[in-house]
């Protein structure tokens, strides 16, 4: 289930980078004005989690269902798939000259229907990310941070005020903070929450790529407890009546993952200055995006990336087929089969995630391709295979 990803951004010019403009990034292909794709504080992410103060959320958040959630619903899924399927061919047996009228496809066609949609109620994604450009100061951005977690989860024994004991320093200097933190809510709901701060390369001076010479940060809640399934066999057996073979099978209660919230464990604070980095990596067209094998398209702009966790936040032009991109990003790591593909309608946007399919040991790849009001955006995701 994990959200958060780890890598680096290679830079890719040879020039010397001259100060951010900190309205527009340019591209040889395309001209973003980025105030357009911006989210300010206080915007719900997920649960009572929200955009902290100080920062600014950069395209669409990111909203996806976990694998383990996707295999848990492919059961009922197929079984709705097949009893929808023999009633088709009943009622085609009652009229055999009814005509069946050929849809006409679109010359790129994009997915617009959720992958569960037969059923009554399609699983609600269990991922969500904010991909936050911090423009406060990090310190105050992290402890807020940390006063949201300690409230959603109280039993996690949080404070606010300690926040620095999620950092690490070198030369008296933050090189990243963050923390992976999982219990129960007051709801009584189990969630994971993974939080990263990245404020850039200390060696080459530069800060990520598109943050405008600013720190970056990940900012993911994760549901962990497994999805009651016999809902979704009730309402299953209420609108499509079962086979005269057929049995519908009988769910388990799920289990609370984790069934308690245990304390963390304190541990020093660390005493360290911000670095200042007011120059953002340079990514041009064609550019190194994430990892080596990923460039930047010149029908593409570069809204926000970070190192740790390796990701980037992408704005595709209109009228582009963005969803074959999105898959042709995955298909390049995908070396032990065909992507995955998990289509969700959620309120105003429709999120397409691709997965790659590795042989074992190799990195976990994903890229969200969102269509929302506003345009069409790729988030990319790269965790580097664990080391032996």
């Amino acid at each position: 289930m994990a959200a958060a990803v780890v890598g680096g951004v290679s830079a890719c010019s040879p020039l010397a980078p001259a100060d951010p403009d900190r309205s527009e990034t340019t591209h040889s292909g395309l001209k973003v004005d980025v105030g357009q794709h911006e989210t300010f504080a206080g915007t719900p992410i997920a649960f009572t989690l929200t955009v902290p103060e100080g920062t600014t959320q950069l395209g669409p958040l990111v909203r996806r269902r976990t694998p383990e959630l996707v295999a848990a619903y492919q059961p009922v899924l197929a079984e709705a798939e097949r009893r929808q399927a023999i009633e088709a061919a009943e009622e085609a047996a009652e009229d055999p000259d009814a005509t069946t009228p050929t849809p006409t496809e679109p010359l790129n066609p994009l997915p617009t229907t959720d992958t569960f949609a037969i059923l009554t109620d399609p699983p609600e994604p269990d991922v969500t990310t904010a991909l936050l450009r911090v423009d406060g100061d990090p310190g105050e951005v992290f402890s807020e941070v940390v006063d949201q977690v300690a409230s959603l989860i109280p039993d996690l024994g949080l404070d606010a005020d300690t926040w620095s004991q999620f950092c690490t320093a070198v030369d008296g200097l933050y090189t990243s903070c963050s923390f992976d933190v999982t219990g129960r809510t007051t709801d009584d709901i189990g969630v994971r929450v993974a939080v990263t701060l990245d404020p850039g390369n200390l060696r080459k001076k530069q800060s990520p790529a598109g943050s405008q010479g600013r720190p970056v940060m990940t900012y993911t809640a994760v549901a962990t407890d497994p999805p009651d399934m016999r809902p979704a066999w009730q309402a299953l057996d209420e609108e499509l009546e079962a086979p005269g073979d057929a049995e519908t099978p009988e769910p388990p209660v799920p289990e609370q993952i984790p069934a308690t919230t245990t304390p963390l464990a304190a541990q020093p604070e660390v005493d360290a200055e911000w670095p200042d980095l007011p120059v953002s990596r340079p990514v041009t067209t064609g550019g190194t995006l994430v990892t080596q094998r990923w460039r930047l398209r010149d029908d593409s702009a570069l809204l926000l990336s970070g190192d740790k966790p390796a990701f980037a936040s992408i704005l595709v032009e209109r009228g582009v087929n963005a969803d074959a991109i999105a898959r042709s990003y995955v298909l390049s790591y995908s070396t032990a089969g065909e992507p995955t593909q998990d289509v969700i309608e959620d309120r105003t946007e429709i999120s397409t995630t691709y997965r790659a399919v590795t042989r074992p040991g190799g990195p976990s790849v994903s890229a969200t391709f969102t269509q929302a009001g506003r345009g069409n955006y790729i988030a990319l995701f790269y965790l580097p295979p664990a080391r032996a």
